[in-house]
């Protein structure tokens, strides 16, 4: 935005390279109708991780061959990354460390659930249990998640 080249500007550009692989798009989306206009990827995922549902992103053609906990650490990673605010974003050590556990999950298959933290719990009889940046959940439901997007992302790492 500033045309001001940054090692956190790295890091935004990191992040939309992170959410290419995931959602098996593009940088700029396409309007299907001519009359739409195109969405950029960044926009595009934040719509509709809102609504709660990693599915709704993850490129089709992995056929559910993925850890469902270790994609959506990534999408929040990602997200992290791009945030409009330079100094909001990690860095690209703190980039590498999340995505190492991200591997790590996608190994192991942790059964534990983790969320990101711009999800909140309706329901504090269910489980959750807020943990770091994650909430975590304990019982066999997994946790209600609302709709509501938090501008709380700017306590990104």
């Amino acid at each position: 935005m500033t045309s001001q080249l940054t090692e956190k500007s790295d890091v935004y550009s990191f992040g939309v390279v992170l959410l290419e692989q995931i959602t098996g798009q593009k940088a700029i989306i396409r309007a299907l109708n001519q009359g739409s206009e195109n969405t950029h990827i960044v926009q595009w995922v934040r719509k509709r991780l809102v609504r709660g549902n990693i599915e709704s992103v993850v490129d089709a053609r992995m056929q559910g061959d993925y850890d469902l906990n270790s994609v959506w650490k990534v999408a929040d990673l990602a997200l992290k990354c791009t945030m409009p605010c330079g100094s909001q974003r990690p860095t690209m050590p703190e980039v590498l460390i999340k995505l190492k556990e991200c591997m790590e999950l996608e190994v192991s298959g942790e059964p534990m659930k983790v969320y990101p933290s711009y999800y909140t719990s309706q329901n504090s009889r269910n489980g959750t249990v807020r943990s770091g940046n994650y909430h975590t959940a304990n019982s066999g439901n997994g946790p209600a998640r609302s709709t509501r997007y938090c501008t709380a992302m700017s306590n990104a790492s």
